[in-house]
């Protein structure tokens, strides 16, 4: 994993060495294995490496084509791919010299060819052009800011936003998003600085910016096996690679285990190709959060099955969900929070950790994360019956109708109701924004962001893709969201992998029949299937996991009485919240009703979020959005940014 940072003055104005410096120690954390700056009088290019995998090994900004340059964070998973047919000299390059290779021959147009977790800054000095550039799903960060003709970008917030000259102002649409649900994945929490979105790339040129999209799942082929075993072998092949392809690691390798399908299958693939001798990495260890009061939520069992499996007790942290955190305030974040991140990240569990990250001297931490999206974790036959009806399949609709309503236990008219209403107009079908259903936002903030609170699934169409591939669609840009406001970690270092986001794995699981991943009475089929003798019968046999309610409102009880001690909220002085609503939503919350639990917490996660960047004496800065807000002098001069004026 690599940090990137560059500013490009297009007027020729030479970039600033201080500034340089300051910027190096913003980065420092994320950069253990150190940091290279390259400084070309208007353009500045600065790479710090946490050395995670083995096929980077170049450290620092690359040159190549005469006057180009590039700065490469990622990892490349069909090298192979890569370097057949090309020239002689690529099959002995680093990953970010292939990319170069690449963009020489095809320019942009050769994006598309990489499979892989990475994010790339390419530029070209005499045509003033600068390419900024993230994988299909965005899992690496990468941000931009353009002020007249300067031009910065950086994997982190912190120098787009600490060192500008400017002072920033916080979004709207980001807040409004990221509240109710995620934001969109070109935003940032500030005005004016964007994030570069999945499957896309960003060109800059003075006095333009455009954004274009390199990659598209809408165009993925079908395909079609007469047998069930030839899915079970496609999908038990591309599931091994993609568990492989993310233990290329120099270091240890952590996996979270929570007794659940996804972590629990990444851990058994990892341990099958470690015994084979087909592992990047020389071993696997696993961590796994408890919580013993929430019986609900009592995983061990599962968790000691694949532990017992594999001859191997992980890390166990307790979460206690259940029991809330007496402390008055939260610890003090150790550095600048660019990103407001979830309640969790001060907690004593979350401290623990990285205490463990730090110990075991891990750099990549393995996550299940899109399984569920992906393979069929919620049962429901609606994108299986949309598609069946879409394609004027009559018989074998009202036939797949019967057998879902059967094992749902529901009429299966309401099926069809609900199967139709996929692809009526909302004014039809009466669903209603998720703004109307937060009560204790102010009438003229939801107004105005209306278009981002929330996230609603859209309208499926009967012509041109299938339903069930609009639908998985859905869920990957519901993903890319997630990652495109997931800050990079840092104190101590690593990298977050996503097995089931591979590429080659995801279009797999856009290309087969729905019925494959989903049959009545059978969720997750395929997965089960395929992964039997190689995962515990106990893990695929298990019930979906319940839902954690009780826990969830007691940590809304105790951020709550952080936030109103004898304080003014900030969400309220902003024009965001009232207060008075917000309060009886809480007592809603304690007393069993059905409110919007998560937005409740995540409105309550900012107001914390807030208070970490802001001078509470400042209060007044903060009384519209529309106005700058300062960032605190206390920030600046925790990094010690030498120089820097005060606000």
């Amino acid at each position: 994993m690599s940090v990137q940072f560059g500013i490009w003055n297009f007027d020729g104005k030479a970039t600033d060495p201080a500034h340089l410096r300051r910027v190096e120690m913003l980065l420092a954390p994320f950069a253990p294995d150190g940091i290279v700056a390259v400084q070309r009088g208007n353009l500045a290019l600065l790479l710090g490496s946490l050395e995670t995998s083995s096929g980077v090994g170049v450290l620092g900004p690359i040159p190549f084509g005469g006057d180009k340059w590039i700065l490469w964070d990622g990892r490349i998973d069909n090298r192979a791919d890569l370097v057949r047919g090309a020239t002689a000299t690529r099959s002995q390059q680093k990953d970010p010299e292939i990319v170069a290779d690449l963009y020489e021959h095809r320019s942009v147009d050769g994006l598309a060819e990489i499979v892989g977790d990475w994010a790339a800054s390419i530029c070209c000095e005499s045509e003033k052009t600068l390419i900024l550039a993230k994988d299909y799903l965005g899992t690496r960060a990468l941000f931009y800011r353009i002020d007249g003709s300067q031009v910065t970008w950086c994997t982190i917030l912190d120098p787009l936003v600490l060192l500008s000259a400017s002072r920033p102002r916080l979004s709207e649409p980001y807040l409004a998003g990221w509240m109710t649900f995620f934001p969109e994945d070109h935003l940032s929490p500030y005005e004016g600085i964007y994030s570069v979105p999945p499957s896309s790339f960003v060109d800059i040129r003075p006095g333009r910016a455009t954004t274009h999209r390199y990659w598209n799942f809408a165009d993925v082929k079908p395909i079609r096996y007469p047998t069930d075993l030839q899915y079970e072998e496609h999908f038990l092949n591309a599931f091994r690679e993609a568990v492989r392809r993310r233990m290329d690691s120099n270091a240890p390798i952590l996996a979270e285990l929570s007794g659940g399908m996804d972590s629990s299958s990444i851990v058994c693939m990892a341990d099958t190709l470690l015994a084979s001798g087909n592992a990047p990495t020389s071993r696997i260890d696993t961590v796994t959060y408890t919580d013993d009061s929430e019986r609900s939520w009592d995983e061990m069992p599962l968790v000691s099955t694949v532990e017992t499996r594999r001859g191997k007790i992980g890390r166990h942290i307790e979460l206690r969900l259940s029991e809330p955190d007496m402390r008055e305030t939260p610890p003090p974040p150790s550095r600048f929070q660019a990103i407001p991140t979830t309640l969790n990240s001060t907690t004593g569990a979350a401290e623990e950790f990285a205490s463990l990250i730090s110990q075991g001297n891990y750099r990549v931490v393995l996550s299940g994360l899109g399984g569920d999206e992906m393979l069929g974790g919620v049962p429901t036959p609606v994108p299986e019956l949309a598609d069946l009806l879409a394609r004027c399949h009559g018989y074998e609709f009202v036939r797949k109708s019967f057998c879902w309503a059967i094992a749902k236990k529901k009429p299966v008219v309401s099926l069809w109701q609900t199967t139709m209403n996929q692809f009526l107009p909302r004014y039809i079908t009466r669903s209603s924004n998720a703004s109307n259903r937060i009560p204790w936002f102010k009438k003229d903030f939801s107004e105005r962001n209306e278009s981002y609170i929330g996230f609603s699934q859209p309208r499926l169409k009967l012509f041109g893709r299938l339903p069930s591939l609009q639908v998985n669609l859905w869920a990957l840009d519901v993903l890319g969201r997630q990652f495109a406001c997931t800050p990079v970690a840092s104190r101590p270092p690593y990298e977050w992998r996503y097995p089931f986001m591979d590429r080659d794995l995801v279009a797999f699981c856009l290309s087969m029949p729905r019925e494959q991943l989903v049959r009545p009475h059978e969720r997750r089929s395929l997965m089960r299937r395929a992964l039997v003798g190689f995962v515990p019968n106990e893990i695929l046999e298990r019930r979906r996991k319940a839902y954690v309610s009780r826990g969830l409102v007691n940590s809304v009880k105790t951020e709550w009485n952080r936030s109103t001690r004898g304080k003014v909220l900030l969400v309220e002085e902003m024009g965001i919240v009232d207060s008075s609503a917000l309060r009886a939503s809480i007592r809603d919350a304690e007393q069993g009703r059905e409110i919007p639990i998560v937005p409740l917490l995540r409105t309550l996660t900012i107001e914390h979020w807030l208070r970490g960047v802001a001078d509470e004496p400042q209060l007044g800065t903060f009384h519209s959005l529309t106005s700058p807000h300062a960032i605190s002098p206390k920030v600046i001069e925790s990094h010690e940014l030498l120089g820097r004026e005060r606000p």
